[in-house]
């Protein structure tokens, strides 16, 4: 499926550490039952996953000097992604984060940002001087603030369409919402996107329509194995996800947000590329580690024909 459009991401990138097992009390140690490691950063992550799917994508991301940010320029030309704007820095190491899997295949993350908390604003400006509209621009919350913040002011200047996948979540100002075309949360980071517990009772599609009050002109909110709600400025649409067998959830989220933008990207409208984000989502927690997970083109068409992800 490939795109007219160009797909820019502006995000992070780092290595993952994953083991099953739960989590242990204060000075407790535990014996897990599998470990395994893998490439990961949500602006990694959602940059393959649009490439995957026929997109041109560039991405903007901060890595090490290190084995890993070598290792991460291989991987992504290997997939396709234009990584020419990535910035190696010295003395700064590559992202890292810790993954626990319980035995449903929920998972718990904590990371250290690495080089991709020094991505600055100016980082940002340079890379935007490739950019061409009509395109999409798509950011996430793994990275300073403000280079998330200016990416989104000049994306929305420039005509593309803005994706914001708020992750990890934290409240925002409004000036930045006001330049976000999509706004991509889960139930949980919408709800602390309001300044809410993030398990608060009120109804998704209230939380919804707070969110738009706030400058968003349409929220895709993902509901897990419930699918995705998305509220626009003229009325609220559910879109049903697939029944799969669920192995690992981390990736799920990066997996639909890299087809949403593909799918935006070809001249999808939002609904349709929803639909296939919801499909993507849904292949991803079927396989552990994330970028091994991210389906292809093939995949996608025969989940949403048939039902059945392919293995």
């Amino acid at each position: 499926m490939l795109g007219s459009e160009e797909v820019y991401v502006v995000g992070s990138y780092g290595v993952a550490f994953w083991i099953v097992g739960e989590v242990p009390a204060p000075g407790e140690t535990l014996l897990g039952s599998g470990f395994a490691f893998g490439n990961g950063g949500k602006g990694s992550n959602q940059a393959i996953g649009a490439a995957r799917l026929g997109a041109r994508c560039s991405l903007l991301a901060g890595v090490g000097a290190d084995k890993f940010g070598l290792e991460a320029l291989e991987l992504w030309r290997a997939e396709g992604v234009n990584c020419s704007a990535v910035r190696q820095m010295a003395e700064t190491p590559t992202m890292a984060g810790i993954i626990i899997l319980d035995a449903v295949g929920e998972n718990r993350i904590i990371t250290d940002p690495g080089a991709n908390a020094r991505l600055t604003a100016s980082d940002v400006e340079g890379f935007a001087d490739t950019w061409k509209s009509p395109g999409i621009l798509l950011t996430q919350l793994e990275i300073p603030i403000e280079a998330a913040a200016r990416a989104l002011a000049i994306g929305k200047a420039r005509g593309l369409t803005t994706i914001l996948n708020p992750a990890p979540a934290r409240a925002l100002p409004k000036e930045i919402l006001a330049d976000v075309d999509i706004l991509t949360p889960n139930q949980s980071e919408a709800r602390i996107l309001l300044g809410l517990e993030a398990d608060d009772r009120q109804a998704d599609a209230e939380v919804a329509a707070r969110l738009r009050g706030l400058g968003v002109r349409h929220v895709v909110m993902t509901l897990g194995a419930d699918g995705a709600l998305i509220a626009g400025p003229d009325e609220m649409t559910k879109i049903a996800s697939y029944p799969v067998d669920v192995v690992d959830t981390t990736g799920a989220g990066d997996a639909f947000n890299g087809a949403l933008a593909a799918g935006l990207a070809s001249g999808l409208t939002l609904a349709e590329a929803v639909r296939r984000g919801t499909a993507a989502g849904a292949i991803a927690v079927t396989k552990k580690l994330v970028v091994p997970a991210l389906p292809d083109e093939r995949q996608i068409s025969e989940l949403m024909k048939t039902g059945t992800a392919l293995r």
